[in-house]
């Protein structure tokens, strides 16, 4: 069951990021989808292998974990970053932190329920409490290849 649900995740992020009216640029879909990714590998190296809190799959280190890692994560990355309000107030912001953090556990819990993750020492808890820093590292994240890309002359020089 939880390779149905990684496929059908997949299937339905990806359908999503391809009909979505297009806020970032290529260049910023692409590094902050690298960008989720090597978060989560740091985070899960940690928490999943290290203290053993959580998984996915199986325990220890599986291969099934590269599918989580493409399929899943920088979708999602692209998805709400690229609704994120960046010209809206700080309350806007916050409630649109709000809401992923609420979508982003339900999803979890989805994840839990169908055997694509499990917890040991872990809790939906410990993701609500978590999931609004990362979601505010990522838009801190797009702002940094954003000014960089405004104000670093090696990125306006051409190559041959």
């Amino acid at each position: 069951m939880p390779y149905m649900f990684v496929f059908i995740s997949i299937f339905i992020l990806y359908t999503i990021v391809i009909l979505m009216p297009k806020r970032l640029s290529r260049g910023e879909m692409y590094y902050t989808s690298i960008f989720a990714i090597l978060l989560n590998v740091f985070v899960d190296i940690y928490l999943d292998l290290k203290l053993d809190l959580y998984g996915y799959f199986h325990k220890g280190v599986d291969y099934q974990m590269v599918i989580v890692l493409i399929g899943i994560f920088p979708p999602i990355s692209m998805i709400y970053l690229n609704g994120f309000p960046y010209d809206g107030k700080p309350f806007t912001k916050i409630s649109y932190i709000f809401i992923w953090t609420i979508i982003s556990i339900i999803y979890d819990f989805c994840s839990v329920k169908s055997g694509l993750l499990y917890y040991r020492k872990w809790s939906l808890f410990y993701s609500a409490l978590c999931y609004p820093f990362s979601l505010t590292f990522a838009y801190f994240n797009l702002r940094l290849i954003r000014w960089l890309a405004r104000n670093d002359g090696m990125w306006k020089r051409k190559y041959d």
